[in-house]
């Protein structure tokens, strides 16, 4: 399953998702760990059914997770709404999220750091993660990443990959 498939809104000119592959991992505990619901998820042995219906079942050979990853959301789980301090903190990370180079920011630092230790057992036990990025060409025209950003994905093992759409 394509990034490109799971819900998109029409702002921000994005969609991030993490999809994960493990020989074993089950899903479930992906997504307990995460604290986020798959999109899209099988167990490594769950059986597979063919596409024509022709083919003799099969069982898939991985686990496989997909999400969405929603960073303007993530300010809304900061405690004591009416501390002044995280009020200016909650406006920044909603707009810093609104750019890509900012959503991937904001998932460097608060989403893959919090889950670092799955994110290297994942690496460590033969697994892949990545981050599919969409993006849709009539309304962002460039981006960047600042290094810091860079160093969390490669420490991590986390492959960006980019789809570029035009609508």
């Amino acid at each position: 399953m394509e990034a490109g498939r799971l819900s998109m809104t029409r702002s921000p000119p994005f969609q991030l998702s993490l999809r994960i592959r493990h020989p074993s991992l089950d899903p479930a505990e992906i997504s307990q760990q995460l604290r986020t619901k798959a999109e899209h998820s099988f167990r490594a042995g769950d059986p597979r059914s063919s596409r024509s219906g022709l083919a003799p079942a099969s069982v898939h050979a991985e686990s496989y997770w997909l999400g969405a990853l929603n960073p303007a959301e993530w300010p809304a789980d900061l405690p004591a709404p009416d501390d002044p301090r995280l009020r200016l903190e909650r406006a920044q990370l909603g707009a810093l999220s609104r750019s890509l180079g900012g959503a991937l920011s904001v998932c460097a630092v608060r989403f893959f750091n919090a889950h670092a230790p799955l994110l290297r057992r994942i690496h460590a036990e033969g697994g892949q993660v990545s981050v599919l990025v969409n993006i849709s060409t009539a309304d962002a025209a460039s981006f960047s990443l600042v290094p810091e950003v860079s160093r969390v994905f490669s420490e991590l093992g986390i492959a960006l990959e980019f789809e570029f759409v035009s609508e």
